[in-house]
């Protein structure tokens, strides 16, 4: 068979491209169930037959996003916990800011999502895709600071794996300017080190250890 021209194929990937991005901003903000392919369409641009011309369903779609999304993630908290000259402190500050920045997910909701909305393969996968690319980095910053001293094991049943949830939890779910939150002025972009700083030294006055 003839092959496609290719201004047909760029034109195929860019709108490839834009269903992918409208897709991220849509389930970012709204969650996998409230999201219709209609949505996606009129977001992107296309006309909806070109959703499914590109993706099974929107469940493809979604976990589509995610992998890219996961990608990107994992590739950027990755460099930040290989800077072996900052300290762990430091290094989770970096991690809460890009969070803020980029990961305006619910965890809550994604985790509820995932387990309720999604059949099982792709259920899996996105288990797969969040546990490598965006736990795992983090969950190596806590055990690097258990192994070094400077973070207690587990004395109060605050794991690694669990002060990573918290993290995740605590920073993702900040309201942010223009969400027509009456309190989102109050939340300045410095609240990221602040919940870096409340989950390594709780709120007592003085902090038991230096950095």
């Amino acid at each position: 068979m003839p092959r496609r021209p290719p201004t047909v194929r760029t034109d195929t990937e860019e709108t490839r491209r834009a269903i992918l991005q409208a897709a991220r901003q849509l389930f970012m903000e709204q969650g996998f169930r409230a999201v219709t392919t209609r949505m996606v369409a009129e977001a992107s641009g296309v006309k909806q037959p070109l959703i499914y011309y590109h993706f099974a369903d929107k469940e493809a779609l979604y976990l589509e996003v995610q992998r890219d999304y996961a990608a990107t993630c994992r590739a950027a908290l990755e460099r930040i916990a290989a800077r072996q000259s900052e300290s762990v402190p430091e290094r989770l500050r970096h991690v809460a800011r890009y969070l803020r920045q980029a990961h305006q997910m619910n965890v809550g909701l994604y985790i509820h999502e995932m387990r309720h909305d999604m059949q099982a393969t792709t259920r899996a996968e996105l288990s797969d895709l969040f546990r490598v690319s965006i736990l795992a980095p983090i969950m190596g910053l806590f055990e690097e600071g258990v192994r070094s001293g400077f973070l207690a094991a587990d004395a109060r049943g605050v794991t690694p794996r669990l002060a990573t949830y918290m993290l995740l939890s605590a920073v993702t779910n900040f309201p942010t300017p223009g969400q027509g939150n009456e309190t989102s002025n109050d939340i300045a972009p410095e609240a990221s080190d602040a919940v870096v700083h409340a989950l390594i030294y709780g709120m007592v006055a003085r902090p038991p250890f230096t950095e």
